[in-house]
């Protein structure tokens, strides 16, 4: 029983950190709002928190602009969890 309670404590630990850690380089990113234009040439990374649950999320895109510079922008959307519910 003691074993179960650790890595469980151990798991909620690890999940807190990820999503501080996740928040921290959202933090960099400008906003995205409707109508906005963006200037994608090419797509670095898509990241988002890893949800169990179906909820509205703010994910994370960090792409490259057509003069080369690198950018990144928040947006919301629904977690991958809906997809199954």
């Amino acid at each position: 029983m003691n074993r179960v309670i650790t890595t469980s404590a151990s798991l909620l630990l690890a999940l807190l950190a990820s999503g501080s850690v996740f928040a921290a380089e959202l933090a960099d990113a400008v906003p995205y709002s409707y109508g906005m234009p963006l200037d994608v040439a090419r797509v670095i990374s898509i990241d988002e928190p890893n949800s169990l649950t179906c909820e509205t999320i703010q994910a994370k895109m960090t792409y490259v602009d057509s003069q080369g510079e690198e950018k990144s922008v928040t947006y919301l959307k629904e977690s991958s969890a809906c997809a199954n519910s």
